[in-house]
């Protein structure tokens, strides 16, 4: 009975692989596209033109004149899919998000914001300015940009409470705020039982916030208002993972020593579009560019942006420098300005009085020589789409305003993950540009970075030598490559993701299928950390029953009342189902108590009349029970020795 019932479909392979315990509700096929697979790509300008031309024979329905990238169609598109999809966009995977969804990441960037404390407690000490010391009576707000479904919320927030004994700061007073412009998301976080008891001991809020418009926070459990008016009493610290490819672009090309503005006309292949803000037209984008001189100064006559004008003229003025005085082929360069994610720096550090730490994770460049090359900007399409992030730029806003930026080199990433720190001070004169530009501007970071060594460390060692892209890659790596990977090789993998319930997910049957046979000490290595996998589960895909698979290792190992423990769970936070039912029943058997595996093999039956299994197992029961209904009544004792 261990090793009763049926696996998910079984590799092909190896007939002879042991089967194993439990039915296994076989996973669903996903065919959500990956939009980090996409390479950026794109035509050359001079052969643009002709590619419009191309474009413009097709059916083609004109949404848009050419207007500004960024207050062009293509961002309410982007936030009319979000809205209408709501949480759905992630838990269906149509958005995928295990790469900055998972507990390693999340404890990757609790380590590296403890970097950061630890080195604005030395301001008390006389190391930083007095400004970035921290006050431990007050709150201390980590802000997430574009929450989402809250699974990575969760992993940090959970992590942060791991280490409060080592934390530079009282753990009770650090409130973790959750935003999102859309209320659906705003109303699933409400609701959802992994996030209530942060929200009950104070440390977790809520607020819906529009990152790129809005100019106030306002949480929705502390009936509180963050802005410039009413800064906080700490530095901010903000969270965005896979947000700036999303917020506001602009385009600009360097040609021959003249800055160019790229204007675009939003179209869709498809012959009439009704709505203007159907979701549907992202996939169906016939977009078209064209290119104007303009100078550094661009940002000045933009209302939207003249309280940041220096800034991003000088960030303009260090391209044309850089890719005129070092374009000896004459390539030119195409630069994606994330014009959005500057404006949402802006308002947010204006909440803090300048102060800031900023933690980001999205699929980008930070090495300027990806820019060389004339080419339209390349849109990956993923149900929603995204735009590769120009974190050289950010980096080179928080540099401009006096902070700096500590970004991972690595260029075959999907994932880039960068960490900018604003203090007060060291604000570069708005015309004297001699400093930051050349090498001046990663000069600058250097010098500035020396002030906070501990953040330092910790970024190399949780972001930069093995970081959340290198451990997406060799998790992808362990199960595309290698069929059947050995029980010690995914125990190790679990243990470096921090027992995360996806990694469990994902080798359930390669655990199951050893496990039988494991030593006693690997055994007892996966029978430690179990726990935890469901200590660290975050509902949001019912597709995905981890308490079920938890269930079927215990049945496999033989502890039944644990087994029975987590069908029961998955009962009753997935759902009833005939399969549980009959597992709940092997349980009940295996712990002598026919009553109650009669009971479970009768619900199963009951949900699904043509499941064998459980019929079979319930005229087994109920046989076994008469017999010895029969005995106590009146049976035949045996003779006495």
């Amino acid at each position: 009975r261990v090793c009763e019932g049926m696996s998910a479909p079984p590799v092909p392979t190896a007939p002879t692989q042991l089967l194993p315990p439990g039915d296994a509700v076989p996973p669903p096929v996903s065919t959500a596209s990956n939009p980090l697979n996409h390479v950026v790509s794109g035509s050359k300008t001079e052969a643009a033109g002709l590619e419009d031309e191309k474009k413009a024979e097709k059916p083609r329905t004109h949404l848009e004149d050419y207007v500004q990238c960024s207050s062009s169609l293509l961002w309410k598109l982007m936030m009319s899919f979000y809205d209408r999809k709501g949480v759905s966009s992630w838990s269906t995977g149509i958005v995928p998000h295990f790469i900055t969804c998972n507990a390693f990441i999340g404890r990757s960037y609790a380590k590296v914001l403890k970097g950061f404390l630890e080195d604005c407690r030395a301001a008390e000490e006389g190391g930083l300015p007095d400004s970035m010391g921290l006050d431990p009576t007050e709150p201390l707000y980590i802000i997430e940009l574009g929450t989402g479904a809250g699974k990575f919320s969760f992993f940090m927030i959970k992590a942060l409470n791991e280490m409060a004994e080592t934390l530079a700061f009282p753990v009770s007073k650090i409130v973790y705020v959750m935003t999102d412009f859309t209320e659906s998301n705003f109303n699933f976080w409400t609701t959802h039982p992994g996030l209530s008891p942060y929200v009950e001991s104070g440390q977790l809020d809520f607020a819906i916030f529009d990152a790129v418009n809005d100019t106030k926070l306002s949480l929705h459990f502390a009936k509180k208002t963050i802005s410039a008016d009413n800064p906080t009493k700490n530095p901010i610290c903000v969270v965005a993972n896979y947000l700036f490819d999303t917020l506001c672009h602009d385009v600009f090309q360097v040609k021959d020593g003249v800055l160019k503005e790229g204007l675009i006309s939003v179209g869709s292949s498809r012959p009439s579009e009704p709505d203007p803000l159907d979701p549907d037209i992202i996939k169906n984008f016939n977009n078209l560019y064209k290119y104007e001189d303009i100078n550094p100064d661009y940002y000045a006559k933009k209302p939207l942006d003249a309280p940041d004008a220096s800034h991003l003229r000088r960030i303009l003025a260090w391209y044309l420098d850089y890719f005129t005085s070092s374009d000896p082929a004459g390539l030119g360069a195409s630069i994606l300005f994330p014009i959005g994610a500057l404006r949402a720096l802006r308002h947010l550090s204006g909440m803090s009085r300048s102060r800031a730490f900023v933690i980001s994770g999205d699929k980008g460049n930070n090495n300027v020589e990806q820019f060389r090359g004339l080419m339209d900007p390349h849109i990956a399409i993923h149900g929603s789409f995204s735009l590769m992030v120009n974190y050289h730029a950010v980096g080179a806003y928080f540099t401009s305003r006096g902070g700096f930026a500590l970004h991972n080199p690595q260029e075959e990433a999907s994932l880039k993950v960068s960490c900018f720190v604003l203090p007060p001070g060291n604000k570069l004169s708005d015309d004297d540009d001699g400093p930051f530009l050349g090498e001046g501007l990663e000069r600058l970071d250097g010098e500035r970075s020396r002030q906070f060594p501990r953040l330092r460390e910790a970024f190399q060692d949780y972001a930069q030598s093995f970081g959340p892209n290198d451990f997406f890659i060799m998790q992808k790596s362990l199960k595309e490559d290698c069929p059947s990977p050995p029980l010690k090789s995914v125990v190790a993998l679990l243990k470096l993701s921090d027992w995360d319930p996806d990694v469990f997910y994902k080798f359930r049957d390669s655990i199951l299928n050893q496990v039988c046979q494991a030593n006693c000490k690997l055994r007892n290595d996966l029978c430690r950390g179990i726990p935890r996998v469901w200590s660290n589960y975050y509902q949001l895909d019912k597709e995905k029953d981890v308490a079920f698979e938890i269930g079927r290792f215990f049945y496999g190992i033989r502890d039944f009342a644990k087994a029975l423990r987590y069908y029961t769970i998955s009962a009753n936070t997935i759902g009833p189902h005939h399969v549980t039912f009959h597992n709940m029943g092997l349980c009940f058997y295996s712990l002598s108590m026919p009553m109650d595996a009669a009971e479970h093999f009768e619900k199963s039956v009951g949900m699904n009349k043509e499941y064998g299994k459980a019929r079979s197992w319930l005229d087994k029961v109920r046989k076994e029970m008469r017999e010895r209904e029969v005995e106590k009544e009146g049976g035949e004792k045996k003779p006495e020795e």
